[in-house]
């Protein structure tokens, strides 16, 4: 099947989340044929489409049901135009950050936005979307904000590009995932595992 290459996305390590738009406009993550996260020398690169062959992973949990095991990969070519041929394709979240995930996010004291089971899980854990408002580059350089006057909402950049634009100017189209289940390792028994908002690119 052929697979159109959307984002690649900063996990721990070396490792990489590498997101794709299959033919058929399913939202896949994709594994090495031994079901771990590709490298940072992954041949895929955004905007590219690969003829793949894959299977649903065996090891899926909500909300990450993306996951498929990629067995077979060969490069076709580049896709040009990506932003138009993308809103031709999918339909991206619109308005305020509370569109994004079903509504799903919560935040931290921090402002840093991520759902639990708690709470309940959105029914997907990767989307894009068309903000209502600019995206704010923290001083951090590692959270973008969603801002309305003093009141702002966090998502992480985990992409791969070192020098971030300070803005994301309203209603450019952007990649938003959650990331894996996590708590701290020294969290109190009752902290509740978490996947953070993230996100990883952007199209012009």
């Amino acid at each position: 099947m052929k697979v159109l290459i959307v984002a690649r996305t900063k996990m721990h390590g070396k490792n990489r989340c590498i997101s794709g738009l299959a033919d058929d406009n399913r939202s896949i993550r994709l594994l090495t044929a031994d079901g771990q996260p590709w490298q940072n020398d992954s041949p895929f690169e955004v905007g590219e489409i690969w003829d793949m062959d894959f299977q649903p992973s065996q090891d899926l949990v909500p909300p990450h049901l993306e996951d498929v095991v990629v067995s077979r990969h060969r490069f076709l070519r580049e896709q040009p135009n990506l932003k138009r041929h993308l809103l031709n394709r999918v339909t991206p979240w619109k308005g305020g950050i509370d569109q994004i995930f079903d509504g799903a996010l919560d935040y931290t004291m921090h402002d840093n936005g991520y759902v639990c089971k708690r709470l309940g899980l959105p029914s997907l854990s990767t989307g894009f979307w068309l903000p209502d408002r600019d995206l704010i580059l923290r001083e951090d350089g590692k959270h973008y904000d969603y801002k309305d006057g003093v009141w702002r909402r966090g998502l992480s950049y985990v992409g791969e590009e070192p020098k971030p634009p300070v803005v994301l100017h309203t209603e450019t189209l952007v990649r938003v995932s959650l990331a894996r289940w996590w708590k701290p390792e020294n969290a109190s028994p009752d902290f509740e595992e978490r996947c953070y908002a993230q996100l990883s690119g952007w199209y012009v």
